[in-house]
């Protein structure tokens, strides 16, 4: 022990630097393991694809197909495109680097078509617990110094009594960036299975039972449109 000491003292100016960047490395693979987008690709790689009409009752599923809108779409805020579902985030330069003024989610009930058959992806009403999304970030803008904010990002802004231009009017540096579920877009789905009875008919849709898919907190419901996470996808949907 005294000779372990002995040595940590004699190479104490060596031996600091090297455990604290082991640390910071140690806490950044931590963090990327644990990420939103790792945790998804790893849930997704546990099961194999399924046709809707193969899903039993109470099945974790995974669908692989194209999102549609059960009635109205949603309408993308920064962008202006159809979908079921965006995700934006507003951030603003600060001292120390970017502070997150905006972090809107906004979703709704929709369908997933997979080779001519439909199941519908029940998100709206379900607690958020029990969800868990993860959406490429496709549409992205900046506004700052000799680059002033468009109408339409000023517009959003003000929704969230946010504003563009901060003392004496002069612009901050902000970014925003936005991802969506468009309408026909190919997405993975996983979540719990549940057969229903329809009580009224679906336009385009000849089944009196429909499948939905929910979650549990245990068995949460995932979405995502990230490309790594539909690579298995070879039959055509």
């Amino acid at each position: 022990m005294e000779d372990i000491l002995f040595f940590i003292k004699e190479n104490s100016n060596i031996l600091v630097p090297v455990i604290m960047f082991s640390t910071v490395i140690i806490i950044v693979v931590i963090a990327h393991y644990f990420s939103n987008k790792k945790i998804m690709l790893r849930e997704f790689k546990k099961t194999r694809k399924k046709q809707i009409n193969r899903i039993k009752d109470n099945e974790y599923a995974k669908i692989i197909g194209k999102a549609k809108h059960v009635n109205r779409p949603l309408i993308a805020p920064l962008s202006g495109r159809e979908c079921v579902y965006y995700h934006i985030v507003v951030e603003v330069k600060a001292d120390k680097g970017w502070r997150r003024i905006i972090n809107e989610k906004v979703n709704q009930d929709f369908f997933i078509e997979s080779q001519s058959e439909m199941a519908i992806v029940k998100v709206s009403s379900l607690q958020k617990s029990m969800q868990r999304f993860y959406l490429v970030k496709d549409y992205k803008e900046k506004s700052g110094f000799r680059n002033d904010a468009t109408d339409k990002l000023e517009a959003y802004l003000e929704t969230h009594n946010k504003k563009s231009t901060g003392f004496l009017g002069t612009n901050k540096t902000i970014r925003y960036s936005e991802g969506i579920i468009e309408l026909n877009e190919v997405i993975g789905v996983k979540g719990v299975a549940q057969w229903k009875t329809l009580k009224e008919p679906i336009e385009g849709y000849s089944y009196s039972k429909i499948l939905t898919l929910t979650g549990t907190k245990k068995e949460k419901l995932l979405i995502t449109d990230e490309p790594k996470a539909l690579v298995r996808v070879t039959d055509r949907i």
